[in-house]
C-alpha cells in the first residue's frame, strides 16, 4: 500500500538527506557508489520477491531468463559497488589487487551463476538454483571489482551503473512495467 511507498521515502530523505548536505565534493564518486548498490540491491530483491511470489505454478521461461539477468546484474552491481565505495573510501586498501589467477577466477564464478540462470531457465521451480545465482553473483561483483585500483574507480562506477540500470530495466520486463524498461 501507499503507507509502505510514504514509509521509503520519508526513510530514504532521512538516509539520503544528510549525506547529501554534510558529504564533501570529494566524496561525490564514493557516494555515487554507495548509491548504485542499494539501487541494485532494490532491483534484485524485488526480482527475487517476484521469483518467490505465488504464481499458481511456475514461471515461464522467458520471464525465468529476464528473472535471472536482472537479479544477476542486481546481485553483482550491488556487492561490487559496495567495494568500489569500500576502496574509495579508503576501507579497504587499494595495495589488494587479487589473486594470481584472478581472471580464471571470476570467468569460473561468472560462468556458474550464468549456468545457474540456464539451469533455472530449464526447470524454473528450481529454488536451489535460485540461491546458488544469488550467491554467485554477490561474489562476482567482489571479485570483479576487488583487483582494481582506486584511480580507476570512476570507470567501474559508470560501468556498475549501467548494470544496475541493465537491472532496473529487466525489472520492467519482469513486472511488466513500461516506465521501467
Amino acid at each position: 500500500g501507499y503507507k509502505w511507498v510514504l514509509f521509503g521515502i520519508v526513510l530514504g530523505s532521512l538516509i539520503g538527506a544528510p549525506m547529501a548536505i554534510w558529504m564533501p565534493m570529494t566524496a561525490v564518486p564514493q557516494r555515487t557508489a554507495l548509491s548504485h548498490a542499494f539501487g541494485a540491491l532494490a532491483a534484485a530483491l524485488v526480482g527475487i520477491a517476484h521469483y518467490y511470489e505465488p504464481h499458481g505454478g511456475t514461471l515461464d521461461r522467458l520471464t525465468m531468463a529476464i528473472l535471472a539477468i536482472e537479479v544477476l546484474l542486481g546481485c553483482l552491481t550491488f556487492t561490487g559497488s559496495l567495494v568500489a565505495f569500500g576502496k574509495l573510501q579508503e576501507l579497504i586498501p587499494s595495495s589488494i589487487k587479487g589473486l594470481t589467477h584472478q581472471n580464471i577466477l571470476n570467468f569460473t564464478v561468472l560462468g556458474a551463476a550464468i549456468l545457474c540462470g540456464i539451469w533455472l531457465v530449464v526447470n524454473p521451480a528450481n529454488w536451489v538454483a535460485f540461491v546458488l545465482l544469488i550467491l554467485l553473483a554477490l561474489a562476482f561483483g567482489i571479485c570483479l571489482v576487488m583487483p582494481i585500483g582506486g584511480a580507476d574507480m570512476p570507470t567501474v562506477i559508470s560501468l556498475l551503473n549501467s548494470y544496475a540500470g541493465l537491472s532496473a530495466s529487466m525489472m520492467g520486463f519482469v513486472l511488466d512495467n513500461k516506465l521501467l524498461i
